[in-house]
Parts: structure tokens; sequence; C-alpha cells
């Protein structure tokens, strides 16, 4: 096709597993309104073995600078990537390259890109290129960062904003983040808030498995964050201990999911197991650890609510809330600037670090008469947002070329 545009997606960045479903995600949107813009995608990933090369470098590494674990095994990040692209139903031709830049833009030369993102340090090359920032953090939470990474997302930023010509962000409360912190953000362009539909169908044996094993009650709530500080699971918990004093609400749980690990703040791992110990909780609030993606979705789709008590995201209300919505799951979810911007009837604001408001909120999700909505018009709702979301990034990628 003579007027495809060929779309080169970076994916050796953004790593870990909200960054991977961020990435496909985007593309996600993209592929909606391939048909539309003529588009053609390329996940460029660097060679597995060098992958492993680098995981193993890093951690010595940090085994020097911090005491932390030598990473022999575990599954190969790429093995992540491509098992994401494929559960998302993503149509990408995967090229792969040595780690250097110089060896990246020979391969991007030879596929004929017409554009590479998200790119989040600096790329000089003619290949017209969209940066990605994804929150400013240290300047809110200096605290959770050393002196060296503010310094290094400072430079990192601040170069990407003079030589790059656009620069996506995930929310406008970041956009206007880098307005008072670096200035002139002409070439910043905030993502509008639009979660996903269902993709597939959820596995029955693996769902009635897993709801069979933790044995859940007809009415519980779930959070689905890593446990960092900043997430305020303390303050959920709180929430929770207050309305679980309540008789008719005494049979209700709060299930929560993630690696039981700050390590910026280890203490708080500790406050948290012993606030449950205390309050004798542990038989109500049920930390499950790090589950597959499938059993958390399972875990979400059966859910009364979602509970979001976070204190700073880089998008309105972190991936969890984009995943209940897309499946038809309320969720109650913290006031702060960023996560105002969601606009969706499953939504329900708290005032941010009020175990009362919570613990109110919750009470009224549970006196609801809900009937979630069928997959039919779940998938329909996404699809709609998924369009206005590649349209976007479209429009983006004009602003560096034309042909788009």
């Amino acid at each position: 096709m003579e007027n495809q545009k060929k779309i080169a997606v970076w994916g050796s960045y953004l790593t870990w597993d909200g960054g991977i479903d961020f990435l496909c995600y985007l593309v996600k949107g993209l592929s909606v309104v391939s048909e539309t813009h003529h588009l053609k995608f390329y996940l460029i990933l660097p060679y597995d073995n060098i992958t492993a090369l680098k995981t193993l470098t890093l951690s010595l590494i940090n085994k020097v600078k911090k005491g932390g674990e030598i990473k022999l095994g575990g599954p190969n990040v790429n093995d992540k990537i491509r098992a994401a692209f494929k559960h998302y139903e993503i149509p990408v031709e995967i090229v792969y390259y040595n780690y250097l830049q110089y060896d990246v833009k020979i391969k991007l030369k030879k596929i004929g890109a017409d554009v590479v993102f998200p790119v989040i340090k600096r790329f000089d090359s003619h290949i017209p290129s969209v940066s990605y920032i994804p929150d400013i953090q240290h300047k809110h939470l200096p605290h959770f960062f050393t002196e060296e990474e503010i310094k290094f997302r400072d430079q990192r930023f601040s170069e990407l904003l003079k030589t790059s010509k656009a620069v996506i962000v995930n929310a406008a409360s970041v956009k206007k983040d880098i307005e008072k912190f670096y200035g002139n953000s002409d070439n910043v362009f905030n993502l509008p808030f639009c979660p996903p539909g269902p993709f597939k169908e959820w596995n029955p044996a693996e769902t009635a498995s897993l709801l069979c094993k933790i044995n859940p009650p007809k009415n519980y709530f779930l959070i689905s964050n890593q446990f960092w500080k900043h997430k305020d699971h303390i303050t959920a918990f709180k929430a929770f201990y207050l309305l679980s004093q309540k008789q008719e609400f005494s049979g209700v749980k709060l299930f929560c999911t993630g690696l039981l690990k700050d390590t910026r703040f280890p203490e708080y791992i500790e406050e948290i197991q012993q606030f449950i110990s205390s309050n004798n909780l542990g038989n109500k609030i049920i930390l499950l650890g790090y589950i597959k993606k499938e059993e958390q979705m399972a875990l979400m789709d059966s859910a009364t609510a979602l509970i979001q008590p976070t204190l700073f995201e880089g998008g309105p209300g972190g991936g969890a809330v984009y995943n209940a919505i897309s499946i038809g799951t309320r969720c109650i979810v913290s006031d702060i600037e960023v996560n105002r911007e969601i606009e969706n009837p499953l939504v329900k604001f708290f005032k941010a670090q009020s175990p009362e408001d919570l613990a109110e909120k919750m009470e009224q999700i549970l006196n609801e008469n809900y009937q979630k909505q069928s997959r039919e018009i779940l998938i329909e709702q996404g699809q709609t947002r998924m369009k206005r979301l590649g349209e976007t990034l479209v429009s983006v990628f004009r602003e560096v070329n034309p042909i788009f």
C-alpha cells in the first residue's frame, strides 16, 4: 500500500508491568483507527540475549550500590511485551536491534519508519519522533527520590522538552506541571482519559479456580496497586475498619493485589501489617501478593468496587481504574487533581486521606442496586474511547510529520 504510514513502537523503555500495559494501550488506540489512516506497526525490541545481559548487569550495579538482589533468571522482559501485544490483539511486526541507538536508526531506516514513539531520552535522527514524560513526581514528592535521581530526571525532562517537537503526557495535570516547573509547554500534548473495553473473554477455568481458591463473599472491595507509600493503602484500611464496625457490613472483605514491597520506605509495609493485626482484620483484609493479570481481572470483574486511594499518579486513576472501567466495575477514587480528570459514571470520588469519607462512599456503593452493562455495550463504549485516543495520537504525529 503506497500511502501506508509506518509507526515504530519503541518497546525497550516501558518495561515494568504497568508500563507495558500503557504501551499496549497507546498502540491499541492507534490500531482502532489504522484502517482510516492506513497505519502499520513495528515493535522495536532489543535482541533477547542482550535484554537478559542488561538485566544481569543492572542487578550487579544495584548490588554494588544498594546491596540489592542479583537477578540470574526470571522471565525475559521481551517475552512479557510480546505476550501483552498478543493479549491485546495488536498486529505488529517485530524488529530487533542490538541496544545501540546507531543500530536502532539503521533498523528504522530499513523499515522506512515515518515516526518512532514513545521516546524517553534524546534521540537525534532525521526520523520524526514523539517523546514521552510519565510524570513530574519528583517535584511533588521529592522525599521519594535521592538528589541524584532528582537531578537526573530534571536533566532528562529538560532535554526532551528542548529537543522534541512533540511530547505526550497522560494527563492535563502533567502538562500543567511541565508549564510550572520547566516553562513553555507548547510542544506538550496531553492524552484524553480513554479506558479501553474488554478485549477478550476471561478464561472460565482460571476464573472459577481463582474464585474457588480465595472464596470471596458476595460483596468485596479490591485494591490493585503496588504497595508504595504514595498509593496510601493505610487510608483504605482505616476506612474498611470503620465500615466493618457496622453489623450489616461485617461480612464484607477487602482484597489487595501487588507485591508487599516498597524499597524506598520498607517500614511502611510493617505499618500496614501492624494495622491489620492490631485491629483483628487478618481474615477480612486479604493480601494476595502478586497474581497473574488474568486472575487480577477476574477479581476486578466480580468486585463490588475498586478502591483507588492514591496520592499521586501520572495519569487519571492509574492503570487499575482504566482496567476497572473497561469491564464495567465501579470505582471509588481519591479526589486529587489528576484523578478529577476522570469523567465516567462508574467513578465516585472521596476526599484524599479521609478514611471517614471513603467509608461513607463504600457504604453508598454497597447500598446501590447496580447492574453491570452487557459485554457488548462495554466493548462498544471502549471502542469509542479508543478511537478518540487513536485520533489524538495521529494528530500528535502530524505535528512531527505532515504525512499523517
